[in-house]
């Protein structure tokens, strides 16, 4: 449980203001988005700014100031407990602009809304108008629509850009986890080892199957996509397109765990992927420990330590999956 509290539990409060690498804006946002990405950042970046991004529902309010921020950008939704500072900030000369990307103040475009957005939408912005009116000098929009709608603001309209960066190629370790819904236990069990592997190899990318709980566990880990479950059909056409290096099939204990079969090795073998298994049955007796794939005790540092070192060693990756595949090749029917 160490590891699901230090990689998924958010801190109260926290009153430490950041290091800001020379930053001179202060995003307050909760965490980056794609609106950031490429509307915010490039035009800050074309105009000579840098910038640090905060979730306002995570740190404490502090002067901005002391920071060496000279404007706070308010994207989307007003952070209630900081509206006191943003006047302080404002009054001592501070700079503050509100960034919209969606109709977030009019009450009738919510209604197609699920209910619970709508409700958080009307608190943090559509409600806060007049307060946003007040302090902010400076109105950012995502679209020519909002710019007409929002005329009173004279809003600035951002072209959406990207970076160079974006499109060289990166080739990443993929490690994947194809579970299904009675496999709960491996996926609270993997969350952690995951979070430490992805943390400390930035070259890893990572495929968990899962519901919304699975989601709630993973979407925070560095690199994790999490994709529903599929059709038998859709899978079996998925992973014939998909490739994958290395593959995970623990087993916990426990009374059903007690029935499974071998099959995950046909799966990985035809994603191109070594798969580790946990050492008991049905994966002992049946993988070639080194040359097939790897088996191991339900030891999370072991399962840590074996992942970063495939991570680290495609040669042993690259022997094992082919022979993985060239096995699973020979037991096919003709």
């Amino acid at each position: 449980m160490s590891w699901l509290k230090k990689f998924f539990t958010k801190p109260i409060s926290i009153s430490i203001p950041p290091a800001n690498s020379g930053a001179d804006t202060l995003i307050l946002s909760a965490g980056d988005s794609a609106s950031i990405s490429y509307l915010v950042r490039p035009h800050l970046r074309l105009n000579g700014h840098r910038e640090t991004i905060i979730d306002p529902d995570v740190a404490r309010p502090w002067n901005f100031f002391d920071s060496g921020f000279h404007t706070v950008i308010i994207s989307r939704y007003l952070p209630l407990r900081w509206i006191a500072e943003l006047r302080r900030f404002q009054t001592g000369g501070g700079r503050i602009i509100y960034f919209m990307d969606d109709d977030l103040m009019d009450a009738e475009a919510l209604k197609a809304l699920p209910v619970a957005y709508s409700r958080k939408i009307k608190k943090m912005a559509t409600n806060q108008f007049d307060v946003l009116n007040e302090l902010c000098r400076e109105f950012w929009v995502g679209s020519e629509y909002l710019a007409t709608k929002y005329q009173q603001w004279s809003p600035v309209v951002l072209a959406p850009r990207t970076h160079q960066d974006d499109f060289c190629e990166r080739i990443d370790t993929r490690i994947c986890y194809h579970g299904t819904a009675s496999h709960q236990a491996e996926l609270r069990w993997l969350a952690p080892i995951l979070a430490k592997v992805a943390t400390e190899n930035d070259s890893v990318s990572l495929e968990i199957f899962g519901d919304h709980s699975a989601n709630k566990l993973f979407r925070d880990i560095p690199g994790a996509a999490i994709l529903h479950p599929m059709s038998w059909t859709n899978y079996f056409a998925y992973t014939r397109a998909v490739r994958c290096d290395v593959g995970l099939a623990p087993l916990l204990p426990g009374p059903f765990n007690k029935g499974r079969g071998a099959t995950k090795f046909f799966d990985y073998a035809r994603m191109g992927a070594v798969g580790i298994y946990t050492d008991v049955a049905p994966y002992r007796g049946f993988i070639r420990h080194e040359i097939d794939g790897i088996l191991l005790p339900n030891e999370p540092q072991i399962w840590e330590r074996t992942v970063s070192e495939l991570i680290n060693d495609r040669a042993r990756r690259e022997r094992m999956s082919a022979a993985a595949r060239e096995r699973a090749k020979q037991m096919a029917l003709a």
